[in-house]
């Protein structure tokens, strides 16, 4: 009775072994890479997500979006919006978007705490622009992606249009 293995046995092992693994490296290396990057995606998008989320809340609320409030411009990277219990500001910023509760009496002194809350999206690209009609803010259309870097260059990811309406003026639409 034989026992272990032969040389030759063992050589061929070997051989299939080197082969299989040549055929499966590009799959691990690939797995190893594109998880991490597809989560970094993934979470940023989450990110992006619970921001539209809190400013559909804050439109539907909105009684109108004004041009400009206490030395805040509202432009591609300044979103003002009018409510009740006053004034909203979202601003693109250094990779992040902020949104922030201006008084309606002035602009917050240094120092003191405001109402803000930050969403960090710094491979996430915001756009929004709001349509008037005579002055007055009506909808804001806001574009979002995410960019991943890739080799050939980055990839456009969970792109998203996403158009509000603001509540006074849907209600002049029933």
């Amino acid at each position: 009775m034989r026992k272990g293995f032969t040389f030759s046995e063992m050589v061929a092992l070997l051989a299939i072994l080197t082969f299989v693994s040549l055929i499966f490296a590009p799959v691990f290396a690939t797995l190893i890479t594109d998880i991490p990057g597809s989560y970094r995606v993934f979470q940023e998008n989450t990110s992006v997500l619970s921001m539209l989320k809190q400013m559909r809340t804050d439109i539907d609320a909105a009684k109108q979006l004004p041009l400009s409030f206490a030395g805040h411009p509202a432009d591609d990277k300044v979103l003002l919006i009018e409510s009740k219990d006053g004034y909203i500001c979202y601003e693109l910023k250094d990779g992040q978007v902020l949104r922030r509760s201006l008084s309606r009496q002035r602009r917050p002194r240094e120092g003191t705490r405001e109402d803000k809350t930050v969403w960090s999206v710094p491979n996430a690209k915001v756009e929004w622009q709001v349509w008037r009609k005579n002055t007055k803010g009506y909808a804001v259309e806001v574009k979002t992606h995410v960019e991943q870097n890739v080799p050939g260059g980055p990839q456009k990811k969970m792109a998203n249009s996403h158009l509000y309406f603001v509540r006074v003026f849907r209600e002049v639409l029933r």
